[in-house]
């Protein structure tokens, strides 16, 4: 029984240190530098023909090298990431989401959402923009995927492509995510 009580005392300590992470941990954890966004913004230009030809079209891209997901029934998301116009960094991005629905697990994966028309452009520049999306995620031959089915983002001209995913989500999710100039 005591052996019981110990092991207990020391789990709810161990879970008690992750709750009392700062905010400054986490933004730490998911710092990214221009370097990182150049990167990941030529990656996908690569990705294939059809990631070119959106950007090609795209006024302005919004890169997020590095976010991170995770979901038990009820969730949440974050990336910092840089806002590209004219191929050159205009400003600091931040993305913070929650989800809910029959989700589970963790993730990382990089994201870049093109702007495909000057107001949403000027929406992003002069405040806070939000959406509504769903995803399903999966694994499929040992990968996890994540496909956006269905986007609703008050008819704004917005195109999300994922990848460079690493950890396993499953489920599927509605989420509510705002843009917004980092400060």
């Amino acid at each position: 029984m005591c052996r019981i009580l110990s092991l207990l005392v020391l789990l709810i300590g161990a879970s008690c240190s992750e709750l009392t992470r700062t905010k400054d941990e986490l933004t730490q954890n998911a710092q990214v530098y221009e370097e990182d966004a150049l990167n990941t913004l030529e990656i996908a230009k690569n990705f294939n023909q059809k990631n070119n030809d959106i950007h090609t079209r795209s006024i302005a891209q919004i890169v997020f090298p590095k976010a991170i997901k995770g979901s038990f029934l009820f969730g949440g998301n974050y990336a910092e990431g840089y806002l590209f116009e004219n191929e050159q960094i205009v400003n600091e991005i931040r993305m913070i989401g929650g989800t809910i629905g029959p989700n589970i697990g963790g993730q990382s994966y990089s994201q870049i959402t093109y702007i495909m028309d000057p107001e949403t452009l000027f929406e992003i520049k002069t405040g806070q923009k939000f959406s509504l999306q769903g995803t399903a995620s999966y694994a499929k031959s040992g990968q996890s995927v994540t496909d956006i089915f269905g986007q609703i983002s008050d008819g704004q001209s917005l195109i999300t492509v994922i990848f460079n995913q690493s950890g396993y989500l499953a489920g599927i999710s509605f989420e509510g995510t705002y843009i917004s100039l980092k400060k």
